[in-house]
């Protein structure tokens, strides 16, 4: 084993990981193993455990780096049907698509696989219909078919998620958009989604 280590494809590793945990992770799943965690290792110990782990990764490939960037691990997720099927962040053409705005992020702490299922468990819509989801701090963005965006506005707006009524209505364009403190102090309309 060299003690030497490829920095730049570690902290690629890390913020796939990182994105990986955002956008895929079941949240009470990751608590279970993030209190498991906590109950059998030190404090002191539990970096050492991240970058032991992060090291079997990297190692699982051989030392070999990928083509792609993405850790071993992440290659072999995402080829099942079901795996498809459940992929936060298909993206629809832009053309057949329009971007809702909904009121909740990551500060509630939200995912965007509780997101699709929410839509698919409150709307008749398919999977097929749901784009890209995009969760930022106070509020998210969710690609949808242009066909059933109206569908998914009005069964989803003012229905109450994690306690708190849902705000789901279109997202502005970054041409006619007030900037993001305008349109909370103004009403509480929506900012225009960032870059």
């Amino acid at each position: 084993m060299s003690s030497q280590i490829d920095k730049e494809r570690t902290e690629k590793t890390i913020e796939i990981i990182l994105e990986k945990i955002h956008a895929e992770a079941d949240p009470e799943l990751l608590n279970e193993y993030r209190s498991l965690l906590r109950k059998k290792t030190s404090l002191f110990n539990r970096s050492y455990v991240g970058a032991y782990l992060l090291m079997q990764l990297e190692e699982g490939d051989g030392g070999r780096s990928r083509r792609d960037g993405r850790p071993p691990a992440a290659s072999r997720t995402g080829t099942s049907r079901d795996a498809l099927k459940n992929d936060p962040n298909r993206s629809l053409p832009e053309e057949e698509s329009a971007r809702l705005f909904f009121s909740i992020g990551r500060n509630r702490r939200v995912f965007p696989k509780e997101l699709l299922q929410f839509i698919a468990a409150k709307t008749p819509v398919s999977r097929d219909d749901v784009g890209t989801i995009r969760i930022l701090d106070n509020y998210s963005f969710v690609q949808v078919r242009s066909s059933a965006a109206d569908e998914i506005i009005a069964a989803l707006n003012g229905v109450s998620f994690r306690g708190r009524p849902l705000t789901v209505n279109y997202a502005r364009n970054h041409d006619d958009a007030a900037p993001p403190h305008e349109g909370i102090a103004s009403g509480g309309k929506r900012p225009a989604e960032a870059g």
